[in-house]
């Protein structure tokens, strides 16, 4: 007989199947080994401090991922009683029932980025079982999804529909083409079913507001969608309600807005009896060329949204990149353009926005004149 082969299991309270402690044993003994069971010892939550089982959590917490099921928090090793636990004394946040996150990956996250936890809870909560569709499919296709609920949106045929959902699901009915859905593995998500892109967009065209869709639709645009395939689309749902709208919505997409707030600067540039500015120009400076948001070139003028995410983004830090920037700026002044700078909170007014954009655009054009 040979030494003794331990196996650890999980501790008191985590169900172990019978069948495979069964097996382990037959298998074992083939090979002329005995087995010894030691069961883990897990520290009782309810005789724990707060920073002890901050502690348990880390450790146990399923590596590289966020949002987790139940039944994953079982086969790391915590029970019941450590979720609950964990929800009294604000260590998790509970998504939906039976799916959780860290408090503090909800907390420190900014409202679109919950949007789309939320999102992500529903579909590890129902195993991905739904086609998701609308705002919903536009938040898995990585589009700017801006203002809107966090209403989760899934597409089903009568006849597939479910009988009972909770409030926060709205269930559009319609026979969709095995050619309108994609079928993605999401990281950390699964196997996921949603809308394609073009049927995305005109769905929310059909449905959201004017400025919604717009943003979406030009997001998508950005990330490659093809306009052509867009408006063949839009013809095939001649008649169905929602579809005026969206011609208008698709009549104002355009690509080179690459962000929201761009898109929504847009909007309010087209409602003013001036001209169009030129969109994403590259101009050249002294020190450089600069890339500027709206330019109208003719009277030197250029409008810049200051969204946070643009320097962000850069990989230097954001005191260099504002740095950079304003020695940009100072020497196109030099060169004789004036500037607009407008950030989130002027789109908020937009009528005392389109004064300010006016009176420049105004003295541009004198001092051009």
């Amino acid at each position: 007989m040979v030494g003794p082969v331990i196996l650890l299991l999980p501790s008191e309270g985590v169900p172990v199947s019978l069948r495979v402690l069964e097996l382990l044993v037959h298998r074992f003994a083939e090979k002329h080994f005995f087995l010894l069971f030691v069961r883990m010892r897990v520290p009782r939550l309810d005789a724990m401090d707060k920073v002890a089982a901050i502690q348990l959590f880390e450790r146990c917490w399923p590596r590289e991922r966020v949002v987790v099921t139940t039944r994953e928090l079982v086969n790391a090793g915590l029970d019941s009683r450590a979720i609950k636990f964990g929800l009294q004394h604000g260590l998790l946040h509970r998504l939906r029932r039976g799916v959780y996150l860290p408090m503090h990956q909800w907390r420190d996250r900014r409202p679109w980025d919950k949007d789309k936890l939320v999102l992500t809870g529903h579909i590890l909560a129902t195993n991905g079982q739904y086609v998701y569709s609308h705002f919903s499919a536009a938040r898995l296709h990585k589009l700017q999804v801006w203002d809107s609920s966090r209403l989760i949106h899934v597409s089903a045929p009568y006849r597939a529909a479910p009988s009972r959902t909770s409030q926060d699901v709205a269930i559009h009915f319609a026979t969709l083409d095995p050619r309108d859905i994609v079928q993605r593995f999401i990281p950390g998500t699964g196997l996921t079913k949603f809308t394609a892109l073009p049927r995305t967009v005109l769905q929310c065209a059909m449905t959201a507001t004017f400025e919604q869709a717009v943003i979406i639709g030009d997001s998508a645009l950005h990330t490659g969608l093809n306009l052509h395939d867009l408006e063949k689309l839009q013809a095939s749902f001649h008649g169905c309600r929602g579809i005026k709208r969206a011609r208008r919505v698709i009549n104002s997409l355009n690509a080179l807005s690459e962000s929201a707030g761009e898109t929504r600067t847009r909007l309010i540039l087209a409602e003013l009896p001036i001209e169009l500015p030129e969109l994403q120009v590259t101009l050249q400076t002294s020190i450089g060329t600069y890339r500027v948001d709206f330019a109208w070139q003719d009277i030197r003028l250029i409008l810049e949204f200051d969204g946070e995410t643009k320097y962000f983004e850069h990989a230097q830090s954001t005191e260099q990149a504002l740095l950079e920037e304003r020695e940009r700026e100072n020497s196109l002044i030099e060169d004789g353009w004036r500037f607009i700078r407008i950030k989130w909170k002027h789109l908020n007014n937009p009528e005392q926005l389109k004064d300010r954009i006016m009176k420049a655009y105004l003295a541009a054009q004198q001092a051009a004149a």
